[in-house]
C-alpha cells in the first residue's frame, strides 16, 4: 500500500516521495519577468526540504496575461536561461520541478484569489507604467473583448511557453485552469457568456482548456502535463457562487482531459481561490474533490489545500483519496514539516 514516502511515476518522470510544494510565489521586487537571484536563492532552499516535487509560481506566457508586474515570464526566448538556472537549483537537490505557466484572463480586480493582495496593496502595484510595457486590461471573455483570432494566439502562447519550459530543463508543465483566471472564466457559465463555440454548453466552455492542452502536447513531445483544475467553482462546503462550475460538470472534464493528453491533475479551487477564509479550520478541504475524482479517471490526482499535519497527507494517500498532495503554507512555516513527517511515518 502506497504512503507518503512511497514513489511514484508521472507518466515517465519518477518522485521520490508523495509530496509535493505547490506553487508559492516570491516576493521578488523586480518587474521585468527574469528569474534572478532572488528568484533562484527561493527555489533553492525551498527545494532543498525533502519533496518530490516542486512546481513553480504561476509563469505567464505573454506580458498582458500578468496578473501583477513583477510576476515572472516565459513569453520570449530571452527569459529561458534564467529558468535553466531554476531548474538546476531544484535538481541539485534531488527534487524534480514543474512550471506552472497561466493567463490571468479578465477583469482582474473582480477575481476572488486576488482579494488578499489587494488588501495590501495599491491599485497601482497592478498597472506598470515602465517604458515598454504594452499591456492592456481585459475587460471581458466575450466576443467584443476576446476575438476568436485573440483565443488562437492565446492557445498558441501557452504552447511556446511550455516549449520553453522544455528548453530550460523542465520535468513537467501545468497548465493552470483554476482560480478564476482565464481558462477558469471559460469553464464558469456565470462568467463565461459567449455565444460561439467557446460559450454555452460544457463542451463549449472547455473548448480552450483542450486547444490549449493539444497545443502543449503537439510543442512538448512526452513531457508530462499537469492541469491545476477546479472540479467546481464552490469549495465541498460552501457555496459562494451559484451559477458556477459544478462539481459534476467539473468531473465531466477532468475525464475529457486526462483521455486528452494530461498525465496528472492538480486538484484547487476554482472561483472560490485555493484558499477561501471560510475553510482555514477545515484540513483538506478539497479531498472530497480528489477522492470524487478518483472515482472516474485512470491518471494520478493531486490534492492541495489546508493539509497540515504529516498523519492526515498520509491517511489522504493511504486510502488512495488522492495520489499526492501539496504542502504549501504548512512547509513555510515548518521548514522540517518533510524530516519530522519522514520520522513519524517510517
Amino acid at each position: 500500500m502506497a504512503n507518503l514516502f512511497s514513489e511514484i511515476r508521472i507518466k515517465n518522470i519518477d518522485l521520490k516521495n508523495r509530496i509535493l510544494m505547490p506553487p508559492l510565489a516570491v516576493r521578488n521586487p523586480e518587474k521585468s519577468g527574469f528569474v534572478n537571484d532572488i528568484v533562484i536563492d527561493y527555489y533553492s532552499k525551498m527545494s532543498g526540504l525533502g519533496m518530490g516535487l516542486v512546481i513553480t509560481e504561476n509563469v505567464f506566457v505573454s506580458p498582458e496575461s500578468k496578473v501583477m508586474p513583477n510576476q515572472l515570464l516565459l513569453s520570449d526566448d530571452k527569459f529561458v536561461e534564467g529558468h535553466k538556472k531554476l531548474v538546476d537549483a531544484v535538481h541539485k537537490n534531488g527534487a524534480r520541478v514543474a512550471v506552472e505557466i497561466n493567463h490571468a484572463g479578465a477583469n482582474l480586480f473582480d477575481i476572488p484569489e486576488l482579494k488578499t493582495m489587494l488588501a495590501n496593496k495599491e491599485e497601482g502595484d497592478f498597472v506598470v507604467d515602465d517604458e515598454g510595457d504594452v499591456r492592456e486590461p481585459l475587460n471581458s471573455i466575450k466576443e467584443k473583448d476576446l476575438s476568436k483570432r485573440d483565443i488562437i494566439g492565446i492557445v498558441e502562447s501557452f504552447g511556446k511557453a511550455a516549449k520553453r519550459a522544455i528548453d530550460a530543463g523542465y520535468d513537467m508543465v501545468e497548465i493552470h485552469a483554476a482560480h478564476g483566471f482565464l481558462i477558469n472564466q471559460f469553464l464558469s457559465p456565470f462568467i463565461n457568456k459567449r455565444s460561439d463555440e467557446y460559450g454555452g454548453s460544457l463542451a463549449n466552455r472547455m473548448r480552450i482548456l483542450i486547444e490549449i492542452i493539444e497545443d502543449v502536447r503537439h510543442k512538448i513531445g512526452e513531457t508530462p502535463i499537469i492541469v491545476r483544475f477546479p472540479v467546481s467553482d464552490n469549495p465541498p462546503q460552501f457555496t459562494f457562487y451559484p451559477d458556477g462550475l459544478k462539481p459534476e460538470d467539473g468531473l465531466k472534464v477532468a475525464r475529457e482531459i486526462s483521455v486528452k493528453g494530461v498525465d496528472m491533475i492538480d486538484i484547487s479551487g476554482g472561483y472560490s481561490g485555493s484558499r477561501p477564509k471560510e475553510l482555514k479550520e477545515i484540513e483538506g478541504y478539497y479531498v472530497p474533490y480528489s477522492s470524487a475524482l478518483k472515482e472516474v479517471i485512470n491518471v494520478p490526482v493531486n490534492v492541495t489545500g489546508g493539509i497540515r499535519t504529516p498523519e492526515f497527507a498520509n491517511y489522504v494517500i493511504k486510502s488512495g483519496k488522492a495520489d499526492t498532495v501539496g504542502i504549501g503554507r504548512a512547509l513555510l512555516a515548518d521548514k522540517e514539516w518533510i524530516a519530522g513527517a519522514e520520522k513519524i511515518l517510517t
